[in-house]
């Protein structure tokens, strides 16, 4: 009997989010048949999958600055609608209009307590912002207040701005408190340690109780190290040529 080897694929030669790509691939084709592959590859998938999601879950710190780098333009966005809000006030109510001037006079006592909202913590200043707002489309004076100092169209893009704000800081808290734990670095070899078991496994499985489900298993499997192998033949030719070419 012709024994079946996986084609070798040195794991540790990757970079930790091919690693992910290629355990998650590994994870997807073997899942639908995990009742149907053997206790031991079952098993060692299980813990395949524990793994991966750990570390999976720890990688995505990067997207976690992106939306700490979206947060902050989100942020200047509203400062900015709202200033120009507060200099629509400003200018109306040292104008010569009578009727803008006493507008934006009362416009200006009921933004006093909120004036200086934006330089509060985020989430303070969302709130705040929410506050002020909803009171403005809930009196039909003060709207009028707006419609006649033609601040109506600032305060609809304010509004849009701050729930976007809103949102996306509550998302950004969410995310960093799921993801507080060990770096994706330190999880790298539970991954590698669990994948290379999940493959002894069903090597065993397809050369000791062989099926059409491991063999189609086995074969998809190897055709993705193939593919994962030419990616690190790749770098290592790459990082060669640079060596020679210094």
């Amino acid at each position: 009997m012709k024994t079946k080897e996986f084609r070798p694929v040195h794991l540790n030669h990757l970079s930790i989010d091919n690693l992910f790509s290629l355990s998650k691939s590994t994870i997807e084709y073997a899942s639908p048949l995990r009742e149907s592959i053997g206790e031991l590859p079952k098993v060692t998938l299980n813990q395949l999958e524990t793994d991966n999601k750990a570390m999976g879950m720890q990688m995505n710190k990067a997207l976690k600055s992106s939306l700490t780098q979206q947060v902050s333009e989100l942020d200047l966005e509203c400062d900015d609608r709202f200033a120009e809000i507060k200099r629509n006030v400003s200018t109306n109510l040292q104008g010569r209009d009578p009727e803008k001037k006493a507008a934006a006079g009362e416009l200006k006592i009921f933004l006093t307590p909120y004036w200086d909202s934006d330089s509060k913590p985020l989430n303070t200043q969302t709130s705040l912002t929410t506050e002020m707002l909803g009171k403005i489309k809930a009196s039909e004076t003060l709207k009028a207040h707006a419609a006649t100092i033609d601040i109506t169209g600032m305060m609809a893009g304010l509004e849009t701005a701050n729930t976007a704000l809103s949102t996306l800081y509550q998302n950004r808290n969410e995310q960093s408190a799921a993801l507080e734990g060990p770096s994706a670095t330190s999880l790298r070899s539970a991954t590698v340690k669990s994948y290379e078991q999940f493959c002894t496994a069903l090597e065993q499985a397809v050369n000791y109780t062989p099926s059409d489900i491991l063999n189609g298993l086995f074969n998809q499997i190897d055709e993705l190290r193939k593919a994962y192998a030419r990616l690190i033949h790749k770098k290592d030719t790459e990082e060669a040529s640079a060596v020679v070419a210094e």
